[in-house]
């Protein structure tokens, strides 16, 4: 028996050694050094206007780093969370709400957050209102529907976030119950949007401010703000925590010491970040972030109290529901007239030319039924899309105007550029018609009746109808998630 235990325990051991060994591998594989590294920045204007701001301190990252470093510009908070999260990106510069995101869902790690120019480590949300309109906080909070309101993207901490936080919620003011309508966009185009009265009030923040005071002056004077937030962290530069440490050493020690000390280099880093609108990168870790946190917590916390919502009036129901009765009046016309027996047609003299044809009232019946329930539901749907603020299409002929102007002016500074972005889109357009010709050419024979067994053609047919169902901004993103940022998913 002890021999049979003594083998027993060398058949374990060995298979510890095995298993041991060949685990190895795959530890050596998550730590291999990357090829490259994707830096994902979140810009509304683009790579056109925030590549020549942001390529300086890249390629100095790349040269501190020795691996080449690739930008990624996009403008969802989202894309660029779920980028990180398929390790399609490994180092990014994300506002402290997409952080935590890509914290709880990309396992990363925050290596540095970002200091303004006048030395400040936070920011705050503000409500802006054209300046002149007399708008106040008070009229605001008075709701009644008077005004049209434009928020941040949902997943925006000074554009969402903190002024639920801190300005809606604890007033019980629910927007869309408050405000005429509410659009959702970015900073720079709701700060548009209120100079060009297109909304009365909108959310920003103090950093979008200082941005449209240096680039377009004129829009940031026709701007005021009528409340701030307490601060909100700034900013912060993410990286996947399954980096190979050196390589995160080396990331974090460029941030952390970059534009600092003294000599011609660091004053070219310093001029680089007042370009950003920073002056140093600090040290920081995801305990950073705990006050947003904090705030979502808060935020959940209130919203999972629903408010009690007085029931709709009798007349509001009957504005709701009186257009599908109409429908339902003129589908019953229809029905009756079609169910009434028919009288034959008499016979007819071959000498006799007979009379035209006549529609019957059972036909008509069907027709008023199309064309008026037509009619019903876009007399019922006028002011569920806003129609009546059609006016303010020519309400601003000159905004216009000085708009389509600046398409007459266009600045070719970065040409090289932007000839290079054109004849990338164009390589997209070949590859993605080729594919498209590529896969639709088979599915089509296999969708023809007269080509194919009917066992084949109904499913083909039923994917087919499914795939055009599905809206083009849930496949893109999709493609982005499966194969990450690029011309790949462009292509897609």
């Amino acid at each position: 028996m002890s021999r049979l235990r003594t083998v027993f325990a060398a058949v374990m051991a060995l298979a510890v050694v095995v298993l041991g060994l060949t685990s190895v591998p795959n530890v050596a594989q998550a730590q291999e050094r990357p090829q490259k590294l994707v830096f994902t920045i979140l810009s509304a204007e683009g790579q056109a206007s925030s590549g020549p701001m942001w390529q300086p301190l890249l390629d100095d990252l790349e040269r501190a780093v020795g691996i080449p470093v690739e930008p990624i510009f996009g403008s969802n908070y989202s894309v660029l969370v779920e980028a990180m999260s398929a390790d399609q990106a490994q180092i990014g510069w994300f506002s402290a709400l997409p952080a935590v995101q890509a914290i709880d869902r990309a396992g990363a790690e925050v290596i540095a957050r970002t200091v303004d120019v006048e030395g400040k480590d936070s920011y705050t949300s503000t409500l802006i209102v054209r300046k002149g309109s007399g708008i106040t906080v008070d009229d605001i909070v008075k709701c009644g529907k008077r005004y049209d309101f434009g928020i941040g993207d949902a997943q925006s901490t000074s554009g969402t976030l903190a002024p639920m936080t801190y300005f809606f919620s604890p007033r019980n003011i629910n927007p869309t119950e408050c405000f005429a309508t509410v659009r959702s966009a970015s900073h720079q185009a709701n700060s548009f949007s209120v100079a060009n009265e297109q909304v009365d009030v909108a959310t920003s923040n103090s950093v979008n401010t200082v941005f449209l005071g240096r680039e377009n002056p004129r829009i940031a004077s026709q701007i005021e703000v009528i409340w701030e937030s307490p601060p909100i962290p700034e900013s912060g530069i993410l990286v996947r925590g399954d980096l190979p440490a050196d390589v995160k050493a080396k990331i974090t020690r460029f941030f952390t010491t970059y534009g600092q000390g003294y000599g011609p280099d660091a004053e070219r880093q310093r001029a680089v970040m007042t370009k950003l609108n920073y002056s140093q990168f600090r040290a920081a870790d995801n305990s950073y972030l705990d006050p947003i946190r904090e705030m979502k917590a808060d935020q959940a916390k209130r919203e999972g109290r629903p408010p009690e919502v007085a029931p709709p009036s009798n007349s509001a129901q009957f504005a709701k529901w009186s257009p599908f009765a109409l429908i339902g009046m003129l589908a019953i016309f229809a029905i009756i007239m079609n169910l009434l027996p028919k009288t034959a047609p008499a016979a007819l003299d071959p000498a006799v030319v007979p009379d035209a044809p006549k529609k019957s009232m059972a036909a008509w019946s069907l027709d008023i039924l199309l064309w008026g329930g037509f009619a019903i539901i876009l007399l019922a749907a006028f002011n569920r899309v806003d129609l009546p603020n059609l006016g303010a299409l020519f309400s601003n002929p000159e905004r216009m105007r000085e708009y389509g102007a600046d398409f007459l002016r266009p600045d070719f500074s970065q040409w090289q550029l932007l000839v290079g972005q054109m004849w990338l889109t164009v390589q997209i357009a070949l590859w993605g018609t080729f594919l498209a010709v590529f896969l639709a050419v088979p599915l089509s024979l296999m969708a023809s009746r007269n080509l194919s067994p009917a066992w084949l053609v109904w499913p083909v047919r039923r994917v087919m109808d499914l795939l055009r169902s599905v809206p083009d901004l849930v496949v893109a993103t999709l493609f982005i998630v499966a194969v990450g940022l690029g011309p790949l998913a462009g292509v897609l």
